[in-house]
């Protein structure tokens, strides 16, 4: 009721509402072209299950975003309608808020995997070469991915539990399965560690920061999923902690983690890696401190968006801590910026295809920076490790026969228990 012309008077709404559609059209637009490139233009020998995972990430990421936005968009249109002719879509009596909250939450669920995703990919190729083994469960992964993708569009009333107008058992038990593919990704990622040749470098901190954080938030997801417990906090600040904990644990760590990772790619030199695990230990700690306790003032009954409260409700002491540790996090900005600056123009050079040695994806197959086109003539893949074949070629051998991808003869076909896969390239 609040957006229609009487109270939401002037250009400034219609700006709002076009400026989203347009914007989502063009989110739209991105999703189709990354769908188009990933389906049409792979290298030869690149079958589906050859992709990096991050590329992989990418495709379900298009397709969640070509379910999710027409919504919004529609939701938009209506609301416009609403305003200038009178077309009452969100009348009272056809469903009023209680409707736009049903198309805003169809499309923002989905979105909060949409911005999720693309990180679970990163971290999905940092883990392996900083642990010197192949991706554990590279399959599983990605069917894991395809599981979180499929549930994330029949969740979305979880956000309205207190409305009273849906089905609480329902959505409580399908946002309670979005837990399992995830733990399998959590499954994955620590079983690629698992007895791996571990070296912390800073884009591998921030990896096991994003590992650390996001498992902390997806915990209080679940608690959020039981409709007793979110009654008790819903709109308090343990959602504004639950949140934070998902999204800055994947977005922000995720990022830096592949910033720290790619920038000799990009640049041709390398961070410091000194000034890295400074950025991360006040990163790491200046967030926990921020937002930890904010699960308890949530629970002790502090409402969001609240400007101010008194010094008797108790929450005083928290909210100092938090702020705190805000500080600490805005000042793990400055070593990251300097080190960005400093290494940008006098960083170590970078000599080598693969500065870290155990790269995986093609990308480290070429120099730091890429030439223009990248290669002189398309690679042949055949494997979803192409770079690191490259570089250790005489562990092709003995990875064709541990591999679980594929069929290749047994120890009663090959005298030597091994051999080259008879699986041709599709």
């Amino acid at each position: 009721p609040l957006t229609d012309a009487i109270h939401s008077p002037g250009a400034g709404g219609d700006l709002w509402i076009m400026g989203l559609a347009v914007g989502g059209l063009g989110t739209i637009l991105g999703g189709v072209n990354m769908i188009t490139t990933v389906v049409c233009m792979r290298a030869p020998g690149m079958t589906m299950f050859r992709m990096p995972i991050f590329t992989w990430n990418i495709l379900v990421t298009s397709l969640l975003v070509l379910m999710a936005f027409p919504i919004l968009t529609a939701a938009l249109f209506g609301l416009a309608a609403d305003r200038h002719l009178g077309a009452h879509v969100y009348d009272p009596a056809n469903g009023g808020a209680i409707l736009w909250q049903h198309l805003f939450w169809f499309f923002g669920h989905p979105e909060v995997y949409i911005i999720a995703l693309p990180f679970f990919g990163i971290v999905t190729e940092i883990f392996p070469v900083f642990s010197r083994k192949p991706i554990f469960g590279y399959t599983t992964l990605i069917y894991a991915t395809l599981g979180i993708a499929a549930l994330s569009v029949v969740v979305w009333a979880h956000h309205m539990f207190a409305t009273g107008a849906v089905l609480l058992p329902f959505f409580a038990f399908t946002t309670y399965l979005i837990a399992v593919p995830t733990g399998i990704k959590f499954f994955n990622w620590l079983g690629t560690m698992w007895k791996g040749r571990l070296t912390f470098e800073s884009p591998m901190l921030f990896s096991l920061g994003f590992l650390a954080t996001f498992l902390l938030g997806g915990l209080t997801g679940v608690l959020l999923a039981s409709p007793p417990l979110d009654f008790h906090v819903t709109d308090s600040y343990f959602v504004v902690a639950h949140f934070h904990y998902v999204l800055f644990g994947t977005i922000v760590f995720a990022t830096y983690a592949g910033i720290y990772f790619w920038f000799p790619k990009m640049t041709g030199r390398m961070l410091d890696d000194r000034l890295g695990k400074l950025h991360f230990w006040l990163t790491f700690i200046g967030f926990h401190t921020t937002f930890l306790v904010q699960h308890w003032l949530g629970d002790d009954g502090m409402p969001r968006r609240y400007a101010d409260y008194l010094d008797t409700d108790g929450f005083t002491a928290l909210n100092v801590v938090s702020t705190i540790g805000a500080f600490i996090l805005a000042l793990s900005m400055l070593p990251f910026l300097w080190n960005v600056f400093k290494s940008w123009r006098y960083g170590e050079p970078v000599t080598v295809d693969d500065p870290w040695g155990y790269g995986n994806s093609l990308e480290w197959a070429t120099s730091c920076p890429p030439p223009r086109h990248n290669f002189t003539e398309l690679p042949r893949i055949r494997s979803e490790r192409p770079a690191f074949e490259l570089h250790y070629p005489h562990m092709v051998e003995r990875m064709r026969a541990e591999a679980h991808v594929g069929r290749h003869p047994t120890a009663l076909e090959s005298p030597e228990g091994f051999g080259p896969r008879t699986e041709p390239d599709r």
